[in-house]
């Protein structure tokens, strides 16, 4: 009985055994990377003088094997272009959209260092030269007609100055001539007078 025993043991732990690699083979051949798969598939295939002798079934899981990686792999590839070609659309927007910012900046910045003086568009120093040319230019005008109206004026007083003085002697001379004539005119009378007494 203990024979027994120990031949139903024995062959308990080889069926377990067996089972066990067996499971480690399906494991093995279906798990793992695909190099994993083909090393495990060359380790355990039999030798036939130079050649390898394969099973069917192995060979077969490793092709369904390669055809999922081809399968994931050929996804991944179109997920990947697919979102390449988005961001490639995604940098020619920024890209168009940068050039128009930059020539709009461009632009603004023309109008800030610019300024539009009858309808061209000239530099600030430029603008602020000519401005204070004119205003300079007027003031020259300026200082030099209140130079000459007050030389004008000062000519204009004394013209007056002299031409009042000139009434006055006029007067003076008028009212003598007057004095003159009308002591004349006595003198005339008187001697008229004087004859016609005589």
């Amino acid at each position: 009985m203990k024979s027994i025993k120990l031949l139903l043991t024995s062959a308990l732990l080889f069926c377990i055994t067996i089972n066990a690699q067996n499971e480690l083979q399906t494991q093995s051949i279906n798990e793992g990377t695909i190099e994993n798969q083909f090393d495990y598939l060359i380790k355990k295939s039999n030798r036939y003088q130079e050649f390898k002798v394969v099973k069917r079934v192995w060979l077969d899981q490793i092709k369904n094997s390669v055809n999922d990686s081809l399968t994931t792999i050929r996804k991944e590839l179109n997920a990947t272009k697919s979102i390449l070609f988005e961001k490639e659309s995604q940098i020619d927007n920024l890209t168009k959209a940068l050039e128009t910012t930059n020539s709009n900046v461009t632009s603004l910045n023309n109008e800030k260092d610019n300024i539009n003086l009858f309808g061209t568009l000239i530099s600030k120093s430029l603008y602020n030269t000519i401005l204070w040319s004119i205003i300079a230019g007027l003031l020259v005008a300026l200082a030099f007609y209140v130079l000459r109206f007050l030389r004008s004026n000062a000519i204009t007083n004394e013209s007056k100055d002299q031409y009042a003085e000139l009434e006055r002697e006029f007067e003076g001379h008028k009212h003598r001539s007057l004095e003159r004539e009308q002591q004349l005119r006595r003198k005339l009378q008187d001697e008229l007078n004087k004859q016609k007494k005589d």
